[in-house]
């Protein structure tokens, strides 16, 4: 009897918006996560930090230099339960491709959480004014940040106000059957390359995978299927890039190139340098 073939690892990216810069959340075996930064300009890759646990890319950021990344994590065990200092949930900031924290605020539940940057050395946190006290330890020295007094939710947050500032346009928010958890309107946005009239438009589905299905349309009306998969967007040399069964796709709108495949990375143990623990 064969075995099995080992499930995808499932890929989210997040995109500086004034230099050449991504950060990868690559996801898989389950309950880990491995951050790797890409060049998009060269596309290099440098892989860094395992996480067990779930890091939420929808309450993530990076610095529009690309310099750092504002994260929201969190770890359930025995353990992190019962710890009062660092909790089971935590936002932090640190330098990609390393989950370090420079600065950390405790949170200890999963509801809001996170942050953005507004500049490279400013930045907003999604927490209310009760959970916004910083770690002693891990104190913001190298940027400016302010609480969120009316936080709430989960991802919307953050996710909603990101992807607004990064140009993409909401048409229809997601309804569903809350007893047979089926799709009854998809979430649709969409969003314009820098250069020319070709959009990209998403449909999201009630799907705990959190595919997209996504396409491209063109201003002469035309439409063209790009797939599924669970990340899409424009990069800052106006490519396309698209994330599909661990394989990342990077394509000019008429000659098209693929990066490197994740699907092989094992969880490993990486020391952040000195440099990536230090403001």
């Amino acid at each position: 009897m064969k075995s099995k073939a080992p499930a995808p690892c499932r890929l989210q990216f997040l995109l500086a918006r004034r230099a050449p810069i991504g950060v990868i959340f690559r996801r898989g075996p389950s309950q880990w996560v491995q951050i790797v930064k890409w060049d998009t300009k060269t596309d290099s890759f440098e892989p860094g930090q395992w996480f067990h646990g779930h890091i939420y890319a929808g309450r993530s950021d990076v610095s529009p230099d690309g310099s750092l990344l504002i994260y929201f994590a969190s770890k359930f065990n025995k353990k992190t339960v019962s710890d009062k200092e660092y909790t089971c949930a935590w936002t932090a900031i640190s330098k990609p491709p390393f989950l370090t924290a420079l600065a950390l605020w405790p949170k200890g539940d999963c509801w809001h959480g996170g942050g953005l940057f507004t500049t490279s050395r400013d930045g907003f946190l999604n927490h209310r004014l009760d959970a916004s006290e910083p770690h002693p330890r891990h104190l913001p020295t190298g940027v400016r940040v302010r609480s969120n007094s009316s936080a709430a939710g989960e991802d919307d947050g953050v996710l909603v106000p990101r992807m607004e500032r990064d140009g993409w346009k909401f048409l229809q928010n997601l309804e569903y059957d809350d007893h047979g958890r089926r799709t009854i309107q998809p979430a649709m946005f969409e969003k314009q390359v820098s250069k020319g009239g070709t959009k990209l438009r998403v449909e999201k589905y009630f799907d705990p995978g959190e595919q997209w299905l996504c396409s491209l349309a063109t201003k002469q009306g035309k439409s063209f299927l790009v797939g599924t998969g669970t990340c899409a967007d424009f990069d800052q040399q106006g490519r396309l890039v698209f994330g599909n069964e661990g394989k990342l796709f990077a394509a000019k709108l008429k000659n098209g190139e693929v990066a490197p495949d994740f699907n092989r990375a094992k969880p490993t143990s990486l020391n952040a340098p000195a440099w990536a623990t230090r403001w």
